[in-house]
């Protein structure tokens, strides 16, 4: 199988608009967010109404596409307030709308027929004539279930021409293309409806009806077992077989991720795709680009279900729920007033500092490092920091900013990390 015609869409998470800027800087082509209503991730930071409207403006900018998942299953009540959301869509003119529910697809043809729809993997599509369907009926792209193998995606590939979408990073759910009633019947806060507590992820253990208040592991582990807890997505390893499917869209999951998730991994993503197309057939994985992806927080990666004979390791069930975390966010860098036209040391770059809004506590003799899109990191260590106002200062506590000098160039939104 040839390399394909053209690269696939990398497409990015987007919880807050903070992400959605770092995510365009880091190298995805677009990227999904979701507002304050009708969105399957209610407890991400999402987009109010004005947000929307910047990302969608921002995206025209950068020459990138913004889409709003509008991927809800809607109770009666809910349908007046999806005509004014799909209504507002066009108004500030997204790239796409995600979709799941049959009633949601007709509502926005008749709404904003001018947006094109895709196809939420909660519609669980899983065949080519499921595909032709949804086609006929206006979705211009689907995201395929992920419960399919890479023989049988590439079946459906070869059978159909609507756009299709992969998810190829970030965690997984162990029920049906993330259909799942446990949240619901033991929190109340349904899953479909964008409030998934994940129950899957809670430690369980077995108690015989005759024991009670004894509680069994199921292996041993004194903390009890976990046999619903799915570890990470990962398909960078096999991205070249993954590319050669010829999809239309790579689809990295993690609104609910922060800033250190979605810059490093897109652009581990970012620079692979871009590597494989220099050359196709002499293409090798870079180690430092898996090295980089354990450096997030994760749970222990997998292939999934697309690769079924190999992974990462025998099991696709995790057997504890603590992320793996070797690196955190340290803050993030702001423009700095002096960059402004009318400041008086506008011109002066090579004796201006960083401004840098923390997001973890800081002191003098941290060792940072700044994240650049081209996959180089620079370190430095703080030996001296002063607060806006030019005061020296030993500590800083997250949220607020600092500024101290570095020998390079840093840009607004660039994402600085530590070792922890």
């Amino acid at each position: 199988m040839g390399a394909p015609a053209k690269k696939p869409e990398l497409l990015a998470p987007g919880g807050t608009l903070e992400k959605v800027r770092i995510a365009f800087l880091y190298g995805a082509d677009a990227v999904y967010v979701g507002g304050t209503r009708f969105s399957l991730r209610a407890q991400a930071g999402n987009l109010d109404d004005e947000e929307l409207a910047l990302a969608a403006h921002l995206a025209r900018r950068w020459g990138k596409k913004l889409y709003w998942a509008l991927n809800v299953f809607p109770h009666p009540p809910e349908l007046p307030g999806l005509e004014e959301a799909l209504s507002y869509a066009a108004e500030i003119g997204v790239d796409g709308l995600i979709v799941s529910d049959p009633g949601v697809v007709d509502l926005a043809r008749r709404v904003a027929p001018h947006i094109p729809l895709h196809l939420s993997t909660q519609a669980n599509t899983t065949n080519a004539a499921s595909a032709r369907f949804w086609a006929r009926n206006g979705i211009r792209r689907i995201n395929l279930a992920r419960e399919l193998s890479w023989e049988e995606i590439l079946a459906v590939r070869k059978a159909v021409d609507v756009d299709l979408e992969l998810f190829v990073h970030g965690a997984l759910c162990v029920s049906y293309s993330g259909r799942c009633l446990l949240s619901a019947f033991l929190n109340r806060r349904g899953a479909n409806r964008g409030l998934c507590t994940q129950p899957c992820r809670w430690r369980y253990h077995l108690m015989e009806e005759k024991r009670p208040g004894e509680y069994f592991p199921v292996e041993e582990d004194g903390r009890g077992t976990y046999i619903f807890n799915s570890r990470d997505l990962c398909l960078l390893p096999r991205l070249p077989e993954v590319l050669r499917l010829g999809v239309d869209a790579l689809k990295i999951e993690g609104r609910m991720k922060g800033a250190h998730y979605v810059a490093t991994v897109v652009r581990a993503y970012r620079l692979a795709i871009d590597r494989f197309f220099q050359d196709p057939e002499a293409f090798q994985l870079d180690s430092t680009w898996m090295e980089e992806l354990r450096r997030v927080s994760h749970r222990p990666y997998t292939y999934g279900l697309m690769f079924p004979e190999s992974s990462f390791d025998r099991a696709d069930v995790a057997h504890h729920t603590a992320y793996r975390r070797t690196h955190t966010l340290a803050g993030i860098v702001r423009r700095h007033p002096a960059t402004h036209r009318d400041h008086p040391a506008h011109g002066l770059r090579d004796r201006l500092p960083v401004l840098l809004e923390a997001r973890s506590p800081l002191v003098r003799g941290v060792r940072l490092e700044f994240l650049f899109p081209d996959g180089s990191n620079r370190f430095f260590e703080i030996r001296e920091m002063h607060d806006p106002d030019g005061r020296p200062v030993d500590r800083v506590h997250p949220n607020q900013r600092v500024q101290f000098v570095v020998p390079f160039d840093t840009f607004p939104d660039q994402v600085v990390r530590m070792e922890l």
